[in-house]
Protein backbone atom coordinates (compact mmCIF):
# COMPACT_ATOMS: atom_id res chain seq x y z
CA UNK A 1 0.00 0.00 0.00
CA UNK A 2 1.43 3.12 -1.37
CA UNK A 3 -0.43 6.07 -0.55
CA UNK A 4 -0.51 9.83 0.45
CA UNK A 5 0.77 8.48 3.48
CA UNK A 6 3.80 5.76 2.66
CA UNK A 7 4.58 2.84 3.52
CA UNK A 8 1.61 0.23 4.72
CA UNK A 9 3.75 -0.85 7.57
CA UNK A 10 3.75 2.45 9.44
CA UNK A 11 2.00 1.60 13.08
CA UNK A 12 -0.05 4.89 13.43
CA UNK A 13 -0.64 7.61 10.80
CA UNK A 14 -3.45 10.82 10.57
CA UNK A 15 -3.99 13.91 9.59
CA UNK A 16 -4.02 17.50 11.34
CA UNK A 17 -7.58 18.39 11.59
CA UNK A 18 -6.97 22.27 12.09
CA UNK A 19 -3.84 24.46 11.21
CA UNK A 20 -1.29 24.83 13.62
CA UNK A 21 0.53 28.35 13.63
CA UNK A 22 4.33 28.44 14.93
CA UNK A 23 4.61 27.86 18.79
CA UNK A 24 8.09 29.97 18.25
CA UNK A 25 9.43 32.73 16.21
CA UNK A 26 10.59 30.45 12.81
CA UNK A 27 9.13 27.12 14.16
CA UNK A 28 7.59 25.05 11.85
CA UNK A 29 3.71 25.56 11.41
CA UNK A 30 1.36 22.96 9.86
CA UNK A 31 -1.74 23.29 7.67
CA UNK A 32 -4.87 21.05 8.34
CA UNK A 33 -4.59 17.70 6.04
CA UNK A 34 -0.99 17.31 7.21
CA UNK A 35 0.00 13.83 7.82
CA UNK A 36 1.15 13.24 11.20
CA UNK A 37 2.82 9.94 12.40
CA UNK A 38 3.84 8.05 15.25
CA UNK A 39 7.31 8.19 15.54
CA UNK A 40 10.27 7.30 18.10
CA UNK A 41 13.67 7.96 19.26
CA UNK A 42 16.38 5.78 20.16
CA UNK A 43 19.81 6.68 21.22
CA UNK A 44 22.66 4.53 19.66
CA UNK A 45 26.03 3.46 21.78
CA UNK A 46 27.73 6.87 20.33
CA UNK A 47 25.33 8.79 21.94
CA UNK A 48 23.57 9.81 18.70
CA UNK A 49 20.05 10.44 18.91
CA UNK A 50 18.50 9.07 16.13
CA UNK A 51 14.28 9.60 15.39
CA UNK A 52 11.99 7.46 12.95
CA UNK A 53 8.75 6.78 11.61
CA UNK A 54 7.20 3.70 13.98
CA UNK A 55 6.65 0.71 12.22
CA UNK A 56 4.16 -1.96 13.50
CA UNK A 57 5.70 -4.75 14.58
CA UNK A 58 2.83 -7.16 13.82
CA UNK A 59 3.23 -5.87 10.42
CA UNK A 60 6.55 -6.30 10.13
CA UNK A 61 6.31 -10.04 10.88
CA UNK A 62 3.32 -11.07 9.06
CA UNK A 63 5.40 -8.79 6.59
CA UNK A 64 8.45 -11.07 7.02
CA UNK A 65 6.27 -14.36 6.89
CA UNK A 66 4.35 -13.44 3.61
CA UNK A 67 7.59 -13.34 1.70
CA UNK A 68 8.97 -16.47 3.44
CA UNK A 69 6.17 -18.18 2.28
CA UNK A 70 6.59 -17.01 -1.45
CA UNK A 71 10.27 -17.80 -1.59
CA UNK A 72 8.93 -21.28 0.24
CA UNK A 73 6.67 -21.46 -2.82
CA UNK A 74 9.20 -20.96 -5.92
CA UNK A 75 11.92 -23.15 -4.19
CA UNK A 76 9.05 -26.10 -3.96
CA UNK A 77 8.21 -25.53 -7.57
CA UNK A 78 11.93 -26.18 -8.60
CA UNK A 79 12.30 -29.46 -6.89
CA UNK A 80 12.83 -32.33 -9.02
CA UNK A 81 11.82 -36.01 -7.86
CA UNK A 82 11.91 -39.49 -9.49
CA UNK A 83 9.86 -43.14 -8.99
CA UNK A 84 11.51 -45.50 -6.29
CA UNK A 85 10.32 -48.32 -4.09
CA UNK A 86 9.68 -47.85 -0.62
CA UNK A 87 9.25 -49.83 2.22
CA UNK A 88 5.79 -48.80 2.02
CA UNK A 89 5.34 -49.29 -1.36
CA UNK A 90 5.69 -46.69 -4.42
CA UNK A 91 6.89 -43.25 -4.23
CA UNK A 92 8.92 -40.31 -4.96
CA UNK A 93 12.43 -39.16 -3.46
CA UNK A 94 14.01 -35.85 -3.96
CA UNK A 95 16.63 -35.74 -6.91
CA UNK A 96 20.17 -35.12 -4.91
CA UNK A 97 20.79 -32.48 -7.34
CA UNK A 98 17.36 -31.16 -5.70
CA UNK A 99 18.85 -30.91 -2.17
CA UNK A 100 19.89 -27.60 -2.35
CA UNK A 101 16.07 -26.39 -3.40
CA UNK A 102 14.13 -28.73 -0.89
CA UNK A 103 16.73 -27.58 2.07
CA UNK A 104 15.87 -23.50 1.55
CA UNK A 105 12.29 -24.52 0.95
CA UNK A 106 12.36 -26.09 4.90
CA UNK A 107 14.25 -23.11 5.76
CA UNK A 108 11.71 -20.58 4.10
CA UNK A 109 8.65 -22.39 5.92
CA UNK A 110 10.42 -22.16 9.30
CA UNK A 111 11.11 -18.55 8.43
CA UNK A 112 7.15 -18.17 7.53
CA UNK A 113 6.07 -20.08 10.48
CA UNK A 114 7.86 -18.38 13.33
CA UNK A 115 6.92 -15.34 12.01
CA UNK A 116 3.73 -15.80 11.73
CA UNK A 117 3.28 -16.86 14.77
CA UNK A 118 5.08 -13.90 16.14
CA UNK A 119 2.73 -11.67 14.40
CA UNK A 120 0.00 -13.03 16.69
CA UNK A 121 2.42 -12.81 19.95
CA UNK A 122 2.88 -9.40 19.05
CA UNK A 123 -0.28 -8.37 18.51
CA UNK A 124 -1.90 -9.70 21.94
CA UNK A 125 0.84 -8.12 24.04
CA UNK A 126 0.59 -4.58 22.06
CA UNK A 127 -3.39 -4.94 22.57
CA UNK A 128 -3.17 -6.15 25.99
CA UNK A 129 -0.50 -3.08 26.90
CA UNK A 130 -2.93 -0.37 25.23
CA UNK A 131 -6.24 -1.66 26.84
CA UNK A 132 -5.75 -3.00 29.58
CA UNK A 133 -4.95 -0.77 32.75
CA UNK A 134 -5.95 -2.87 35.74
CA UNK A 135 -5.30 -6.54 37.24
CA UNK A 136 -7.01 -8.94 35.21
CA UNK A 137 -8.88 -11.81 36.96
CA UNK A 138 -8.03 -15.26 34.92
CA UNK A 139 -9.02 -18.50 35.67
CA UNK A 140 -5.46 -20.93 34.66
CA UNK A 141 -5.04 -24.84 35.66
CA UNK A 142 -8.37 -24.86 37.17
CA UNK A 143 -8.05 -22.12 39.66
CA UNK A 144 -8.39 -18.19 39.56
CA UNK A 145 -5.63 -15.77 39.72
CA UNK A 146 -5.20 -12.31 39.38
CA UNK A 147 -2.51 -10.72 36.98
CA UNK A 148 -1.76 -7.05 36.00
CA UNK A 149 -1.50 -6.24 32.72
CA UNK A 150 2.27 -7.35 32.66
CA UNK A 151 1.98 -10.62 33.65
CA UNK A 152 -0.61 -10.90 31.09
CA UNK A 153 1.71 -10.43 28.83
CA UNK A 154 4.63 -12.50 30.82
CA UNK A 155 2.88 -15.30 32.14
CA UNK A 156 -0.52 -16.22 29.38
CA UNK A 157 0.42 -18.37 26.49
CA UNK A 158 -0.51 -17.10 23.20
CA UNK A 159 -3.18 -19.27 23.38
CA UNK A 160 -4.47 -18.51 26.50
CA UNK A 161 -4.81 -14.82 25.30
CA UNK A 162 -6.38 -15.53 22.06
CA UNK A 163 -9.11 -17.68 23.90
CA UNK A 164 -9.18 -15.68 27.00
CA UNK A 165 -7.93 -12.13 27.59
CA UNK A 166 -8.70 -10.73 24.06
CA UNK A 167 -12.45 -11.65 23.93
CA UNK A 168 -12.74 -9.78 26.90
CA UNK A 169 -11.10 -7.01 25.56
CA UNK A 170 -12.70 -6.63 22.22
CA UNK A 171 -16.25 -7.62 23.78
CA UNK A 172 -16.08 -10.91 21.21
CA UNK A 173 -17.05 -14.44 21.95
CA UNK A 174 -13.86 -16.90 22.12
CA UNK A 175 -12.71 -17.74 18.71
CA UNK A 176 -12.51 -21.42 20.07
CA UNK A 177 -13.85 -23.87 17.70
CA UNK A 178 -14.30 -21.35 14.89
CA UNK A 179 -12.28 -21.47 11.75
CA UNK A 180 -9.34 -18.78 12.40
CA UNK A 181 -8.81 -21.23 15.50
CA UNK A 182 -8.41 -24.34 13.78
CA UNK A 183 -5.82 -23.01 11.39
CA UNK A 184 -4.45 -21.05 14.02
CA UNK A 185 -3.70 -24.72 15.90
CA UNK A 186 -2.26 -26.11 12.89
CA UNK A 187 0.28 -22.70 12.41
CA UNK A 188 1.28 -23.73 16.16
CA UNK A 189 1.78 -27.36 15.81
CA UNK A 190 4.34 -26.12 13.38
CA UNK A 191 5.94 -23.41 15.54
CA UNK A 192 6.21 -25.43 18.21
CA UNK A 193 8.00 -28.17 15.88
CA UNK A 194 10.08 -25.68 14.88
CA UNK A 195 11.11 -23.64 17.78
CA UNK A 196 11.60 -27.18 19.54
CA UNK A 197 12.64 -29.81 17.50
CA UNK A 198 12.51 -33.21 17.86
CA UNK A 199 13.84 -36.12 17.20
CA UNK A 200 10.52 -37.35 15.93
CA UNK A 201 10.73 -34.39 12.92
CA UNK A 202 13.41 -36.48 11.47
CA UNK A 203 11.11 -39.19 10.86
CA UNK A 204 10.90 -40.73 7.92
CA UNK A 205 7.34 -41.50 8.15
CA UNK A 206 5.14 -39.58 10.50
CA UNK A 207 2.50 -37.50 10.05
CA UNK A 208 3.24 -35.33 13.21
CA UNK A 209 6.58 -34.44 11.82
CA UNK A 210 8.14 -31.35 11.01
CA UNK A 211 8.60 -32.36 7.54
CA UNK A 212 5.37 -33.72 7.12
CA UNK A 213 3.50 -30.65 7.57
CA UNK A 214 6.17 -28.55 5.48
CA UNK A 215 5.80 -31.32 2.20
CA UNK A 216 2.12 -31.70 2.50
CA UNK A 217 0.83 -28.21 2.67
CA UNK A 218 1.15 -25.03 0.72
CA UNK A 219 3.47 -22.56 2.99
CA UNK A 220 1.26 -19.53 2.68
CA UNK A 221 -1.08 -21.39 5.15
CA UNK A 222 0.89 -19.95 7.86
CA UNK A 223 0.32 -16.07 7.40
CA UNK A 224 -2.85 -16.75 6.41
CA UNK A 225 -3.47 -17.79 9.51
CA UNK A 226 -2.29 -15.07 11.30
CA UNK A 227 -3.91 -12.85 9.19
CA UNK A 228 -7.26 -14.34 9.94
CA UNK A 229 -6.63 -14.79 13.68
CA UNK A 230 -5.64 -10.91 14.09
CA UNK A 231 -8.45 -9.74 11.72
CA UNK A 232 -11.19 -11.68 14.33
CA UNK A 233 -10.40 -9.51 16.39
CA UNK A 234 -10.03 -6.28 14.74
CA UNK A 235 -13.16 -6.82 12.04
CA UNK A 236 -14.70 -3.76 11.11
CA UNK A 237 -11.62 -1.93 12.53
CA UNK A 238 -8.78 -2.84 11.03
CA UNK A 239 -5.84 -0.50 10.70
CA UNK A 240 -4.29 0.85 7.51
CA UNK A 241 -1.15 -2.19 7.60
CA UNK A 242 -4.07 -4.79 7.85
CA UNK A 243 -6.52 -3.53 5.07
CA UNK A 244 -3.31 -4.00 2.70
CA UNK A 245 -3.10 -8.06 3.73
CA UNK A 246 -6.89 -8.38 3.50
Amino acid sequence: MEDEFGDWRISAVGTIKEDIPAAYPGGPSHKAGTPIYQSTLVQTEDKQNIGFTLPSSTAMALNIAINAAKSAKDFKSRIAYGKVATPQGSGLAVNHDSDECLFNYFEQCMIAVTFSYQAIEVFCNHTIAREIKEATEVKRRKKRVILSPLELERQLSTEEKISLILPKIKGLPTPKGKRPWEAFKKLKEARDSTIHMKNIDQQAVDTESLYFQFLSKDCDIFPQAAIAMIHYFLNGKEPRWLKKLL
